[in-house]
């Protein structure tokens, strides 16, 4: 296996650091909905970098290490600037697989790749800023709750997105389909 070892032992040290620095910040006051949410945009922002200097089977081991590690902090009850939310889930262990399938499904196609993981970064969050913060109708989820704000407002970042995608790839079709 031609692992490409500096690159990914520099993007463990990365993200190992982002969790320190969410342990810490946790640990000073800021709650853990909020270092949690640093952790989901930081941690799927890079996975939209990855295809640039990584091979795919370096995301692989990275994507099976972290799962590891966050099933393991759970069990053991650690790092609760990520796990100690107040509503119960998984999200955290099943984040670093939902990245891999994405990667193994679109890796020939890096913006597709860098497409998902900015979704996952910015309008997963994003719906769930909203969706706290306005009341409006909502319904019942394994987990928790939804939000039609929320679901507009993961809608329109995931549109947008998909327009600055489309247009730096010169491809306008998304526009005929939005407007």
């Amino acid at each position: 296996m031609n692992v490409s070892w500096l690159p990914l032992l520099g993007t463990t040290v990365a993200l190992l650091g982002l969790f320190a620095m969410s342990e810490f910040a946790g640990r000073h006051g800021l709650p853990a909905e909020t270092t949690r949410r640093l952790v989901h945009i930081t941690g799927a922002g890079t996975t939209a970098l990855l295809p640039l200097y990584l091979q795919l089977r370096d995301v692989v081991l990275l994507a099976i290490a972290f799962t590891v590690f966050l099933g393991w902090t759970r069990v053991r009850g650690s790092l609760r600037s990520v796990h100690a939310v107040a509503r119960p889930t998984l999200g955290a262990v099943v984040f670093p697989i939902g990245l891999l399938l994405a990667a193994l499904a679109v890796w020939l196609h890096p913006a597709a790749l860098a497409y998902a993981a900015l979704m996952l970064a910015v309008a997963d969050p994003a719906a769930s800023v909203v969706g706290q913060r306005f009341r409006g109708p909502s319904w019942q989820v394994p987990g928790g709750r939804k939000s039609a704000l929320g679901s507009v407002a993961f809608f329109a970042v995931a549109l947008a997105l998909g327009t600055v995608f489309a247009l730096a790839a010169g491809n306008g079709a998304i526009l005929a389909v939005a407007g």
